[in-house]
């Protein structure tokens, strides 16, 4: 591009008007402005040299810097979608593991109940063990209890009559174990005067001629055809609770429930007016065999209206039957 094109140029010709403008009006100016504009600038000069005398005689005094700072907190926003490198991660879950959301919740145990050979206080409650009913199955025992006028089968689990907080917990052939509000206590089947009136002298002289002699009688039974047995009894000798006649517990053999034996309460002579023995073996009632504790449920109420009861026993081996009817009259 040559200088006569440059000086055409119509950009460079408005550049050059414009600049001629302004120097044309700057020379308009009267001296008076250009006077103050001087005054301004030295003043401005001064000011500034002035200060930084100031600071070089009074120096900025130093201050101590905190040995911790505080890390400002910022609020980072992390998107789905940030670049996370998953291979690490996975890395990462197989040193220290992985949650498994359907492991098992820790449950605080329950208080367990203590084994049948260690000790356990009896209880001080109001209560009577009538009669008890085993099962190999541990949670499936029953227990007749009374509680002063009511008595009623209770199941494991049951809560005993007006007795708040205090259940059934386990059954066993002599007693039951009782969960008074945590505390378990003993309910047997014999008060402590039941075992100061039973006889303790000459017990082993006894024991050995008593198992002779059965064992001659159960060779005598089973020659003999057994002859039913009837007992009659007035219903104003009959008590308010069983327990006070008879008092029983499970009989099993080979492991096999075969019923319940059977054993005089305080009113022993009530109990061989029935026609019964200790030690007896009841194996059904009213053609109802007791070899089930599910069943002992159903005979238990049909007796508490009944006015007559057929009884199967085992007496020293061999089987017999006993006939209970009430006699209404006075």
């Amino acid at each position: 591009m040559t200088a006569l094109q440059l000086a055409e140029n119509p950009m460079l010709v408005t550049a050059q008007d414009k600049l001629e403008g302004v120097v044309k009006y700057l020379g308009g100016l009267p001296v008076s402005v250009w006077r103050y504009l001087v005054l301004f600038l030295c003043l401005l000069w001064l000011v500034h040299s002035f200060a930084g005398l100031f600071w070089l005689v009074f120096p900025t005094p130093e201050l101590e810097q905190p040995k911790t700072l505080a890390t400002p907190v910022t609020q980072v926003s992390v998107s789905s979608e940030s670049g996370v490198d998953k291979s690490l991660l996975g890395t990462l879950r197989g040193i220290f593991g992985t949650v498994d959301s359907k492991a098992p919740v820790v449950v605080a145990p329950k208080p367990e109940i203590p084994d049948d050979d260690v000790d356990i206080a009896a209880t001080k409650l109001n209560l009577k063990l009538q009669g008890v009913i085993g099962s190999s199955d541990p949670s499936k025992g029953s227990a007749i209890i009374a509680d002063g006028n009511d008595q009623s089968l209770y199941s494991i689990g049951d809560e005993i009559g007006s007795q708040k907080g205090v259940k059934l917990a386990k059954v066993l052939e002599q007693r039951v174990i009782l969960d008074n509000r945590g505390k378990h206590e003993s309910l047997w089947l014999y008060s402590e005067e039941d075992f100061k009136k039973s006889p303790n002298k000459g017990r082993s002289t006894s024991r050995r001629v008593s198992t002779r002699n059965s064992k001659r009688a159960q060779a005598n039974n089973r020659n003999k055809a057994p002859s039913p047995v009837h007992a009659r009894v007035k219903a104003n000798q009959i008590p308010k609770s069983i327990g006070d006649v008879v008092r029983f517990s499970v009989h099993r053999e080979g492991g096999e429930m075969k019923g319940y034996r059977v054993r005089p309460g305080r009113d022993r002579k009530l109990f061989e007016q029935f026609g019964l023995k200790a030690n007896d073996i009841v194996t059904s009632v009213n053609g109802i065999e007791v070899n089930d504790p599910k069943q002992i449920r159903s005979v238990y109420k049909s007796l508490k209206t009944a006015t007559e009861a057929q009884l199967t026993i085992l007496r020293d081996g061999s089987a017999e039957s006993i006939h209970i009817s009430l006699d209404s009259g006075g």
